[in-house]
């Protein structure tokens, strides 16, 4: 939900994200349920993006294929910073019945919900960067007020986990958005984009961009290294057909070759970041099964969803119930139980970096509550637990996924429930 090709490589999101945390700190480059694009904000000086000779890396064979039986597979949503509905894959997705009204206490009409609270706060620090909050989840945010802790003073808990975005070629080496939080020693979650336009997964797959990836994990390493845990969504969202880096059916071997590339790269250059498989919430013009792209056992230590209350929404406590066991069309998860579901059966904590809800679809606060539920019961580090969970607070995109900002919130019912739960 940042700036996905639909959004981020196009998408206003993406900047737009940016742009706001370089009101506080001098930087640019963030999706979400949409990612990669840009909107207008001022980018740091590009760095050199050359780097050091990578050291070979070691060869790599192809994993068997990843059954895709339908019943044991979750999924997620959309963008990396702002999410941009695109529409679903070919068939119109079934609205579900209304069988539910929202509960009283939720229609919490909230006039003043989303105004921010006089500035000042400090960043949020954690004590211990390495230690599970009391909740027994870290939530996060990126966007609005998030680097100056006016979003954590708002819902009342400050960040556990920060969100942003570095997913162009320059960006993923250059990281200015990292300098944004260099007050903030918790973990980080980063997406970092791949390949960039009129490159391809062919190519990465014989190591074609082995030196530019090297370069951006040494450049991780280098600025969030002693801090807290950095969680690298390498190619995020690359179900979807927004990006540079999206996959199609023709490309499913070389991506999963070219992604136990980065993951031996990873893993000599920064072995202390972990490597997390983020998938938009359903396949959006793939044409194939988003499993058979999981890179195997051993490749991957997060397995992640982009999950937006679109495509289509919810309203009601029913009709979210009614949701967490939707498949795609290829039978692979949609649903939030689904998605928890494939990461359990993978030996995988799920998180969900991408999150929010949508004003041009619908304002409830059941979709809230349905989150907060999921979180506080799922919430863990071991196999299907709810490692963390960022929302997606960035502007742009008519502001329909903002829960707190600086002006008028089109999702005040929901931004109300939010700050309630949290």
């Amino acid at each position: 939900m940042s700036s996905h090709a639909r959004r981020r490589a196009a998408s206003p999101l993406r900047r737009t994200t940016v742009a706001v945390l370089s009101a506080t700190a001098v930087i640019a480059s963030l999706a979400g349920c949409l990612p990669a694009a840009g909107a207008p904000a001022a980018q740091a000086p590009t760095a050199a993006t050359t780097s050091p000779q990578p050291a070979a890396v070691p060869p790599v064979t192809t994993p068997a294929p990843v059954p895709t039986t339908p019943a044991e597979v979750p999924p997620p949503p959309a963008p990396t910073p702002a999410p941009e509905p695109a529409p679903m894959e070919e068939e119109a997705p079934v609205a579900e019945a209304d069988t539910e009204a929202p509960a009283a206490e939720e229609q919490v009409a909230a006039s003043a919900a989303g105004l921010a609270p006089a500035e000042a706060a400090p960043p949020p620090v954690l004590s211990q960067p390495g230690a599970v909050p009391a909740a027994g989840w870290f939530s996060g945010a990126s966007g609005y007020g998030t680097v100056n802790g006016s979003f954590g003073n708002w819902r009342g808990r400050p960040l556990e986990i920060a969100g942003t975005w570095a997913d162009n070629n320059n960006d993923q080496v250059g990281l200015w958005t990292l300098d944004e939080w260099r007050d903030f020693d918790g973990p980080v979650d980063i997406a970092i984009g791949a390949i960039g336009p009129g490159e391809t997964w062919a190519a990465a797959a014989q190591g074609a961009y082995d030196a530019r990836w090297r370069q951006s994990l040494t450049n991780l390493e280098a600025k969030r290294g002693d801090r807290g845990t950095v969680y690298i969504r390498f190619a995020h969202e690359m179900n979807g057909n927004w990006y540079p880096w999206s996959v199609d059916a023709s490309e499913v071997t070389a991506f999963r070759q070219a992604w136990q590339r980065f993951r031996a790269l990873q893993q000599q250059v920064f072995p202390e970041s972990r490597l997390v498989f983020n998938v938009n919430r359903e396949s959006v013009g793939a044409g194939v099964d988003w499993r058979q792209m999981f890179p195997g056992q051993g490749q991957v230590d997060v397995m992640s969803v982009d999950y937006y209350n679109q495509w289509p929404a919810v309203s009601t406590a029913a009709e979210w119930a009614a949701s967490m066991d939707d498949v795609d069309q290829w039978g692979a998860p949609k649903g939030l139980e689904m998605h928890r579901r494939f990461a359990e059966s993978q030996g995988l904590p799920l998180a969900i970096s991408e999150w929010s809800g949508n004003a041009d679809f619908t304002d409830t606060a059941a979709f809230m509550q349905g989150m907060y539920d999921f979180f506080r019961t799922h919430a863990g580090t071991g196999a299907g637990d709810l490692l963390y969970e960022v929302l997606f607070n960035v502007d742009g995109y008519d502001l329909k996924f903002w829960l707190f900002g600086n002006g008028t919130v089109r999702l005040a019912q929901s931004a109300a429930a939010y700050q309630r739960l949290w």
